[in-house]
């Protein structure tokens, strides 16, 4: 399992994507710092301690899903397209293959969470903790998810599609369901992990219970799939 987390980890970073998705994520991130550095005189400090975060937040709700989807879409069907899944599944258990799939990914994307806060971190010496938990906590709810897309649909190029659909309703969803007075609002709502998100505390645990869902999902469709 762990040499298939790590080998997922590995590709991530070496993708030219990857790459450019850090880039983009830290490079927006610290011109919002330095924004606030500037409006310093203006804010209170509790506030300026927020505000150094608001970037990071913003990009995370609003573009986070795509990110994870783009990145992916293919975690598995990608492995049985490629015939090479025959292989993993005689050196090792399906379950085991999941899971470090999954965690592969989440390690991915915990490491570009430690180096964009990090680079907060050294630029405004400030860090905010609940910021970083429920930006993580989004991004694991989008990674079981990209995951168990990938097993449902057999083909890349159609998780692809998908994927880019998936991560324009996600958020759009969310966003609707929190200001819409529509009936539906109030259930859909709470199939997104942005209601959670909002009333923050305890209720993150809400996202981190769907992920395991999926991925729990993902395990059992995996288990009755030919390679």
């Amino acid at each position: 399992m762990w040499a298939i987390c790590r080998h997922e980890y590995v590709r991530l970073f070496k993708s030219i994507k990857s790459l450019i998705t850090i880039a983009f994520i830290v490079g927006v991130s610290y011109w919002v710092s330095d924004l606030v550095n500037r409006a310093a005189a203006f804010v209170p400090a509790q506030d300026l301690a927020q505000g150094h975060a608001l970037g990071i937040f913003t990009l995370i709700m609003l573009l986070g899903p795509l990110f994870v989807f783009s990145l992916s879409h293919d975690v598995i069907n990608r492995e049985l397209a490629g015939r090479t899944m025959r292989f993993l599944v005689t050196r090792t258990s399906r379950n085991q293959i999941v899971l470090g799939k999954f965690l592969g990914v989440v390690c991915f994307w915990l490491s570009c969470l430690a180096i964009t806060f990090g680079v907060v971190l050294v630029t405004v010496h400030t860090f905010d903790g609940k910021t970083f938990w429920q930006c993580l906590s989004l991004l694991v709810y989008c990674i079981s998810l990209a995951l168990l897309l990938s097993l449902v649909v057999p083909r890349p190029s159609y998780t692809m599609f998908l994927s880019i659909v998936a991560a324009m309703l996600l958020p759009g969803l969310g966003l609707w369901s929190t200001f819409s007075d529509h009936p539906a609002a109030q259930w859909i709502a709470y199939l997104t992990p942005f209601v959670f998100m909002e009333k923050g505390g305890a209720w993150i645990g809400f996202i981190w219970l769907y992920a395991a869902l999926f991925l729990g999902a993902s395990m059992y469709l995996f288990q009755r799939r030919d390679c």
